[in-house]
């Protein structure tokens, strides 16, 4: 009778491995970038179950939605440079003028930027820029650290079953020598006992009085 371990596999017996992606976890993404990272970040995972492929493939989607978020923080920080400026502008003239009402702020911030703005230091420019788009920039930065959670947790998860694997692997192999020692694996399964605890019998010799 085969002994079965935790998985319902027999003892003795490698886990079935999956050689291929399975179908049913659906077409891949068309971006060029994504199908070159995904191909190297598999070879390097190399998945051997199906298991491993669902979290491998989270993995995949997850480090590449956390590089596309910050992708968006650049584009934001770039593009959106002007508020910056005329916020850093408007911050100015308000000191100047500080009974001017906000639409002649506005209208003072469009004429003078160009001329003003090389007295504004770029840190500036950029504080300005994140706090007149704040609340997306938050946004982004929030899905970008659940990407990152869920591509670590992946990671681990990995990490994880192969170890639990490798342990069976060595307890498997430990019971085949046992087996193998007992004589063609029949019977219980006995360890050899060390000399040390093995009972000494009397010395029958010293039990008749002989010296």
């Amino acid at each position: 009778m085969k002994v079965m371990s935790k998985n319902g596999s027999s003892t003795g017996t490698a886990p079935k491995k999956a050689c291929r992606r399975p179908r049913w976890l659906g077409p891949l993404l068309d971006d060029p970038m994504y199908r070159r990272m995904r191909k190297a970040l598999i070879r390097e995972i190399a998945p051997e179950t199906v298991l491993e492929w669902i979290e491998a493939e989270e993995y995949v989607i997850s480090q590449y939605q956390s590089m596309r978020f910050g992708d968006w923080q650049k584009v934001i920080y770039e593009h959106c440079q002007w508020e910056g400026f005329k916020r850093a502008i408007k911050r100015r003239l308000r000191q100047r003028c500080p009974s001017d009402p906000e639409d002649e702020l506005e209208w003072k911030a469009g004429r003078l930027w160009p001329t003003m703005a090389r007295s504004i230091e770029r840190a500036e420019i950029e504080a300005e820029t994140f706090l007149a788009r704040q609340p997306d920039l938050d946004s982004i930065a929030r899905r970008r650290a659940t990407a990152l959670q869920r591509r670590d947790a992946a990671l681990r998860h990995i990490e994880q079953r192969r170890s639990r694997r490798t342990k069976e692997a060595a307890q498997n192999q430990k019971i085949a020598a046992t087996r193998s020692m007992n004589g063609k694996g029949e019977g219980p399964l006995v360890e050899p006992t060390p000399l040390k605890e093995l009972p000494i019998a009397p010395d029958r010799w010293h039990q008749n009085g002989h010296r």
